[in-house]
């Protein structure tokens, strides 16, 4: 009797295993769509937050300023 259980624990040891890793992949999977969700919520709300309430244009740059502009190798 204990050598027939002896034999079996390898193969139920495999069908765990087996049983675990296909139980991670479906929670993954899960996962994977909650993530895609939620990104395309905030994807969502971030353009519409841009079309209904447009910024200010930040391409414009400011004029330069005047003066001397000093390199560290003119003061050695």
């Amino acid at each position: 009797m204990n050598n027939l259980f002896a034999r079996f624990i390898p193969f139920l040891m495999l069908g765990l295993m087996i049983v675990i890793l296909i139980a991670g992949l479906i929670l993954f999977s899960y996962l994977l769509i909650f993530g895609a969700l939620v990104g395309v919520i905030l994807f969502l709300v971030a353009w519409l937050r841009n079309k209904l309430f447009p910024t200010k244009d930040l391409t414009t740059k400011p004029p330069p300023k005047e003066g001397r502009t000093i390199d560290h190798d003119e003061l050695d």
